[in-house]
């Protein structure tokens, strides 16, 4: 397996709550982008607030308390960790998705209980509960998700001739900070604006735009993030935005807070 897998969308990131990143295999890859899977272990009275910017993508996670399907999210999503836990979790492709949800636009923002995966559960609890060392444990609680998915999905996803071109959609808009139109990614892809309005809607449950903008949004948060000396009219301008006010009513509608408090703030 080779490729960098992105760690944008991390708002607060934490060691106490590490989060291992894992790519697919061969077999894997139509079906999931990457799989991350967190571990924490926090003393008694400690709260770590978990605050990500999903990444335009449907999720099926294990968790201790079983397998859940999350459709996509339009908002930043916030979860409090305590005590000891974990996760083993899959961005779904937007075929692997569709297969999974049908039309995932009815899922957005709502989580639902994954059918068939009562054995996967248990498989994965007992190698994330079990001996061994940490990353072996992750890499095989993510080689079970794999491997389901593969069984479950992976038949559906092959004679879907829409899911490639859906995942093509989302590897530009996603991928490539140059893309900043929906026209544009449309004749990137060769087909109409119509047909990639489709696409979106149908195998993200997020309009091409909005899967544009939360790139930027991602890059934009990492940038005010990891740059403090960047001032953020510069931050904008470099993505795209039309000035810094645009960036911050962007970051005050997704995030609930602008990118001068968060930055005021340590981003913690």
């Amino acid at each position: 397996m080779s490729g960098r897998i992105p760690e944008k969308g991390q708002l607060r990131p934490d060691e106490r709550a590490p989060v291992s990143r894992i790519l697919p295999g061969p077999k894997g890859a139509p079906l999931a982008r990457w799989f991350w899977v967190p571990e924490w272990d926090l003393p008694d009275g400690v709260v770590h607030e978990a605050l990500t910017l999903p990444f335009p993508a449907c999720q099926l996670v294990v968790e201790s308390e079983g397998v859940h399907l999350y459709g996509p999210v339009t908002s930043a999503w916030r979860r409090d960790l305590v005590g000891r836990g974990w996760a083993v979790g899959a961005l779904l492709t937007p075929g692997a998705a569709h297969a999974l949800l049908g039309e995932v636009l009815v899922w957005q923002d709502r989580v639902t209980q994954a059918k068939g995966a009562t054995r996967l559960h248990g498989d994965v609890a007992s190698v994330m509960d079990g001996p061994g060392d940490v990353d072996g444990r992750h890499a095989a609680a993510a080689r079970l998700l794999e491997d389901w998915l593969v069984q479950e999905v992976g038949p559906i996803v092959d004679g879907d001739p829409d899911a490639p071109v859906a995942r093509r959609l989302v590897d530009l808009a996603d991928g490539d900070p140059a893309l900043l139109r929906v026209d544009d990614l449309a004749l990137r892809l060769g087909v109409s604006v119509r047909t990639v309005q489709r696409l979106a809607s149908s195998y993200v449950g997020l309009s091409p735009a909005a899967i544009i903008r939360r790139r930027r949004l991602q890059e934009a948060a990492e940038r005010v993030r990891q740059e403090p000396g960047t001032d953020l009219a510069t931050i904008a301008a470099d993505l795209g935005y039309a000035d810094h006010a645009h960036l911050t009513r962007e970051f005050g509608r997704t995030l609930g807070f602008t990118p001068t408090r968060y930055r005021a703030e340590g981003c913690n």
